[in-house]
């Protein structure tokens, strides 16, 4: 019986969307067909529950033991007994979650080892142990945690997760901070027992986002961002539509050697004489100014008035981008 067991979600939360397409009353799970079903699952170890209507998880999922991934894309799922990943978790690679109902994550992550890809976009989650997913999730490689209610985002513990190159977080119109509650913005917000001056080693920065190149957060509220979020190999950073961003984590530029962009449409309250002053800026535009004009000689941006590189400061009210060619 699961009725005593733990679940993740809220019995009592509704999707954020309609039910499940037309199709999935098609593709609904029987008892007539779910034999046949658990047969193909077993024999090519993806579990498809997409677009089934399903508000859980069929309990024979977590009789299987060779599971790599489990795709319930598009369902009205509320909650998942902890007791499915007991058994099936030590071996899913990909778990697919996008369109459901979901409001939290945690317990699941002990289960969840070999996990390396996780997309529980469109959901109505509001909290996500980070601490437990980072414990557990090490191998996880690609998060998607997009549209959906979180407040916080825990990069302290994201920075742990040796693994993690790509985290999209964006949608999330209650997300006002990227860090923990424990740490320090570069304007001294949400200050604690590190004071505003503090620095990290060059050790401690090797060890944090290792392997991160690419991290989203657009159409969110976001105030402020952890003054240690500098990823090494960080590429890509966007953070769109953030009307009350106001700056930047000051080394962003000097530390993140291979960034190639950074997007911030829409973010009014970003001046760009503090994104001038920041360290490692000029030797920024300097680099994207290169790889610009090595494109045009080969003929890459031929047709096309930007490249992708570069700062992107685009406001409804003008087009103004500043990628080491244009600064107005």
């Amino acid at each position: 019986s699961l009725k005593n067991t733990r679940v993740m979600g809220c019995c009592a939360s509704k999707p954020e969307s309609s039910a499940a397409s037309l199709g999935g009353v098609r593709n609904q799970i029987t008892k007539k067909n779910i034999h046949s079903r658990v047969q193909n699952w077993k024999s090519t170890g993806v579990v498809s529950l997409r677009d089934c209507s399903l508000t859980h998880i069929p309990p024979e999922t977590g009789e299987l033991e060779s599971v790599k991934t489990l795709d319930a894309t598009n369902n009205r799922i509320a909650d998942i007994p902890e007791s499915l990943f007991e058994s099936v978790g030590a071996n899913i690679q990909r778990l697919v979650l996008r369109k459901n109902a979901l409001k939290t994550l945690d317990f699941m992550f002990v289960h969840l080892t070999r996990l390396k890809v996780l997309d529980v976009s469109f959901n109505s989650i509001e909290s996500i142990d980070w601490k437990l997913m980072s414990t557990h999730a090490q191998k996880l490689k690609i998060l998607n945690a997009s549209h959906n209610r979180l407040k916080e985002v825990d990069l302290e513990q994201l920075g742990k997760m040796e693994m993690l190159e790509d985290v999209d977080v964006s949608g999330n119109a209650k997300l006002e901070r990227l860090g923990s509650s424990c740490d320090t913005t570069d304007d001294g917000s949400k200050a604690s027992s590190s004071t505003p001056n503090a620095t990290t080693t060059g050790e401690e920065e090797v060890r944090k986002w290792p392997n991160l190149t690419m991290f989203a957060a657009t159409k969110c509220n976001i105030h402020s961002i952890s003054r240690i979020f500098l990823p090494p190999k960080l590429k890509t950073l966007l953070l769109d539509d953030n009307p009350h961003l106001k700056l930047l984590p000051r080394d962003l530029f000097q530390k993140c050697l291979l960034l190639q962009r950074v997007s911030l449409h829409n973010c009014q309250s970003i001046d760009i004489k503090s994104i001038e002053k920041m360290n490692g800026y000029s030797a920024f535009l300097e680099k994207v100014q290169q790889s610009h004009d090595k494109k045009i000689k080969g003929g890459v941006l031929l047709g096309s008035g930007y490249g992708d590189d570069g700062l992107d400061r685009r406001t409804r009210g003008g087009d103004e981008r500043l990628d080491g060619l244009k600064i107005s």
